[in-house]
């Protein structure tokens, strides 16, 4: 990236988020960097180790989480094993023998294994892993303090100068402003901080500018971003001046679903400074000209409606008014049928059934999430257990007495499930992590 010249917004932020990086890379005796930066600003530093992995094979993210510190290092084994199986192939379309093996564990503790498999790997292809950058971002950490025990351990490990350790780092990144604050105390040479600043909240309005745009659509990419932005400041009044002068562009060029797309903004501010009728007003505004954008044959129009619903249900929940809600869900999700999208469909029925329980109407609740579960077909099979579809069993299965073998409704649910998970349908709608959904969905793209 030495010769890399920013072209735009974002290209400047990646590089600025590289001088940040290079500080720490460029610290002999750091090992461990916590780059800490607010919601926004994360999403940059994603996108940076994302074209680092890109780039080269060196930088590995991981993503198992941490149970305890014996598991937690084996994960990270296996992690490492898939990995390399998966780019075996590649590997040996680059020129690269990609013969190595994990070697067996001898009687050593769970974090010496993962020191010893690290040092095999980068002894093993000393061209394609000079050296490695170990991104740990766990799913979920079940105790902190036990896994910042466990970093103090493999850092102490690297402390012994053996397994290569010299030519590796570990990476976190998070929000946390004051982290792993014993392990910085304890180990100021080995653990850093950076607190990564970025601005990624003003990179539309960067873009608009660069873009130079002129006429219509110019003026109105310019609204958007200051309605966009208005949503975290607390001014209805300038959020209604805002408002009508892209609604006035948007109705002169005959443009419903940007109409819709405006009102859906301040929707969202509405609800989010409580002011539960101008927000149900704007989302019905929003419902409405997705429908008109659907009667001029936007492809994007039934979405459009269907995020308008959504955000009148929304209201409808803040008040408790379960029925209206349900109603909401159900027109909702004969839009979103409408372009087969099992996400919303699902998500659609599955709100309706909620709210149908909630009001005591348990046998439109069943059917509403039979008809979830039949909406499921259109997910592929490698991301049903990981997804929605998920919380529709989980409810099915808690509220309707399947595990009463004699219920009524169990003959009803079963061949759904068998339909969506195969005969083995009890393992099928367990979740699987995101890691595992993401190799079956790959298998089954490239079977395909």
């Amino acid at each position: 990236m030495n010769n890399w010249q920013p072209t735009n917004p974002v290209d400047r932020r990646l590089m600025d988020a590289h001088q940040d990086w290079l500080q720490f890379a460029q610290d002999k005796p750091a090992r461990l960097l916590y780059w800490s930066a607010n919601e926004p600003d994360l999403e940059l530093i994603h996108a940076y180790f994302q074209s680092q992995k890109r780039l080269s094979s060196a930088v590995m993210q991981f993503t198992s989480p941490f149970e305890t510190e014996s598991q937690y290092p084996l994960s990270l084994v296996r992690e490492i094993s898939d990995y390399y199986e998966k780019t075996r192939d590649g590997s040996a379309a680059n020129g690269i023998v990609a013969n190595w093996s994990i070697p067996s564990r001898s009687n050593e503790s769970e974090t010496h294994h993962l020191m010893n498999v690290l040092d095999s790997l980068m002894a093993h292809h000393p061209d394609v892993f000079p050296g490695m950058v170990l991104v740990l971002r766990p799913q979920s950490i079940k105790n902190e303090q036990a896994f910042e025990r466990w970093l103090d351990e493999l850092l102490g490990a690297f402390d012994k100068g053996r397994w290569r350790s010299e030519r590796l780092r570990l990476v976190q990144y998070g929000v946390a402003t004051a982290p792993l604050a014993s392990l910085r105390q304890n180990r100021p040479s080995q653990v850093k901080l950076v607190r990564g600043r970025y601005y990624m909240e003003a990179v539309p309005r960067e873009l608009v500018a660069q873009s130079g745009e002129r006429g219509p659509g110019g003026e109105f990419r310019r609204l958007f971003v200051e309605l966009s932005e208005s949503i975290s400041r607390d001014d209805p009044q300038h959020l209604a001046r805002l408002r009508e002068r892209a609604l006035a562009i948007t109705s002169r060029e005959q443009w419903p679903d940007q109409s819709a797309v405006v009102h859906l903004i301040a929707g969202a501010a509405y609800l989010k400074w409580k002011s539960n009728d101008e927000a149900l007003a704007a989302y019905q505004a929003a419902t409405q000209a997705g429908r008109q954008a659907l009667d001029a044959a936007h492809p994007g129009g039934n979405k459009l409606v269907v995020n308008g619903l959504f955000g009148e249900a929304s209201v409808h929940l803040m008040q408790s008014d379960f029925k209206s809600a349900a109603r909401c869900y159900d027109e909702a999700a004969q839009y979103a049928a409408a372009e087969q999208d099992g996400i919303l469909t699902v998500e659609s029925r599955r709100m309706q059934a909620w709210c149908l329980e909630k009001t005591g109407r348990t046998d439109q609740a069943f059917e509403a999430g039979m008809q979830a579960l039949a909406a499921g077909q259109w997910l592929e099979p490698a991301i049903r257990s990981n997804s929605n579809l998920q919380l529709v069993t989980a409810w099915m299965l808690g509220q309707t007495g399947f595990f009463d073998k004699h219920h009524k409704r169990r003959d009803d649910v079963v061949p759904q499930f068998k339909s969506l998970y195969g005969e083995n349908w009890r393992e099928g709608i367990k979740p699987l992590a995101p890691d595992q959904v993401s190799r079956l969905f790959i298998a089954a793209q490239e079977g395909a």
